[in-house]
């Protein structure tokens, strides 16, 4: 049997027991199957605008994975929209190839929403640990856009070349052994030096990117932003538009090297900037072997494809022969016998005493005490008594018992509902409510619902959308009634 913990309905996000197949809070299946894989909602990672992260575990692998949901709008136009840009990011995801890019693995389509499987990634975001510390130190600044420039000169030198389009501190990861992991391929397109629509997230974003123009240059200048962000704690989303004090101004511990890479990144016009990622992270590079930062943080090379080292291997050291002191431990002079099951030491010797009793006093005879008489008539009187009231009970409850006692077996009705549930109004409290004045209208106070309703075989269904934002729902709900 494999285990499996407790998990979430994707609809309702309701816990369920580890073995449920279906919700018992809306009846949805819990389940996403795809091909020989069945994934399982375990636990909710992050939400932001109108994604959320989970993690799932899949059943028959019972390996990890993080699951992205993207809930497209009812609008059909905007609908159309947004799945476009699930399918684009589904199918961009799919070709890289790289270990600082969580893997891809499927894309699934289901009740209006968009789950795309990928690498659980198991760090914490930058913008988490900016919230938590302020600003990072220049050495943990320096090593993660040494990382960052890795993946996109990856990006950027493809056959089709990448633009990530996204970079600030929430969509880069960092794990427990300092490796960077950049997340959240929404907006990155594939293109060549082409015009496209207006996405970026403000503060961080280039002006040209406003203007549809994205490049190599404009992940350079957001790259640029997000350094300046770890090292003075200084959000950009919250200053005039791309306008970025000096980084000394703010964070004077930080190197003159350090500050002019960050501002040579920040250039406002694209070709004064770096050339490319290559270009800028060699920059990065000397300023960490330059003598006058002294800080030196571990340079990963992770271009263009590496293999990540395990954070454990077995290490060969040969010691020389005058620190190795060899000790030889002689076998005791009584050796070890072997029995049949196990072996033991041999057992201790017997020694048997024998000792005299003592001589005592003879003691006098004690007459013991007749035995009761035969035949004690209070005894019988007693047991006639506890016999003729057991009898008297038993009649009298078989006669009038009965009625005292209510019974408690439920009852199961099925019953179908239209519900008009507000645009702020949770579906299934709307019609379990609608449950409840139905019992008491129909039964009376007699009756009441006696466990959760569970909606028959399928969830509710849209009837129409009123004019107020509402909707009205059909639905069959299976109600568990007694009195």
């Amino acid at each position: 049997m494999t285990f499996r913990p407790d998990i979430l309905c994707p609809r309702c996000r309701r816990i369920n027991a580890r073995r449920a197949s279906s919700c018992r809070y809306c009846n949805q299946a819990l389940g996403f199957v795809d091909g020989n894989n069945c994934y399982y909602l375990t636990r909710v990672i992050k939400t932001g605008g109108q994604a959320v992260i989970f993690e799932a575990i899949d059943e028959n692998s019972n390996r990890t994975y993080a699951i992205k949901e993207i809930v497209l709008p009812l609008d059909p136009d905007r609908a159309l929209d947004a799945f476009q840009r699930c399918a684009i990011e589904a199918r961009l995801l799919a070709t890289l190839a790289h270990p600082g890019i969580p893997q891809f693995y499927s894309c699934i389509i289901e009740n209006g929403r968009v789950y795309i499987v990928m690498d659980l990634i198991r760090g914490t975001d930058l913008e988490d640990l900016l919230r938590s510390k302020g600003q990072l130190s220049e050495r943990d600044v320096l090593s993660v856009a040494n990382q960052a420039c890795d993946i996109l000169h990856y990006l950027h030198t493809l056959p089709s070349p990448v633009i990530f389009r996204d970079v600030k501190p929430s969509n880069i990861m960092i794990d427990a052994e300092d490796f960077v992991t950049m997340i959240d391929f929404g907006i990155a397109r594939f293109t060549n030096n082409q015009r496209g629509s207006i996405m970026g997230t403000p503060g961080y974003a280039p002006p040209e990117q406003y203007r549809g123009d994205v490049s190599v240059a404009s992940d350079i200048y957001a790259l640029g932003a997000t350094m300046h962000h770890l090292l003075t704690g200084r959000d950009p989303r919250g200053q005039k538009p791309f306008t970025f004090l000096s980084v000394r101004d703010l964070a004077p511990h930080v190197s003159p090297l350090t500050a002019n890479v960050v501002t040579h990144a920040l250039h406002i016009e694209p070709e004064a900037r770096f050339a490319t990622a290559l270009e800028m992270r060699n920059a990065i590079r000397a300023v960490i072997r330059s003598e006058e930062t002294n800080i030196l943080p571990v340079i990963r090379d992770t271009s263009p494809i590496p293999m990540r080292t395990p954070s454990a291997e077995l290490t060969t050291v040969n010691l020389p022969s005058s620190v190795v002191e060899t000790r030889q431990i002689m076998p005791t002079s009584q050796p070890l016998v072997p029995t049949k099951e196990l072996g033991f030491a041999p057992p201790l010797a017997h020694v048997t005493v024998t000792l005299a009793p003592p001589s005592l006093p003879a003691l006098p005879a004690i007459p013991l005490a007749p035995p009761p008489a035969r035949g004690n008539p209070w005894r019988w009187l007693i047991t006639f008594i506890i016999v003729v009231t057991i009898l008297i009970g038993s009649v009298w409850y078989i006669r009038f018992g009965q009625y005292l006692l209510v019974p408690t077996i439920p009852q199961t009705i099925t019953v179908p509902f239209e519900v008009t549930v507000a645009p702020d109004a949770d579906i299934n409290a709307s019609f379990y409510a609608a449950a409840d004045a139905y019992v008491r209208e129909t039964y009376g106070t007699r009756m009441r619902i006696v466990a959760t309703p569970q909606f028959d075989k399928r969830p509710p269904e849209v009837v129409a959308q009123q004019t107020d934002g509402s909707t009205q729902y059909r639905g069959v709900l299976v109600i568990d009634i007694a009195p």
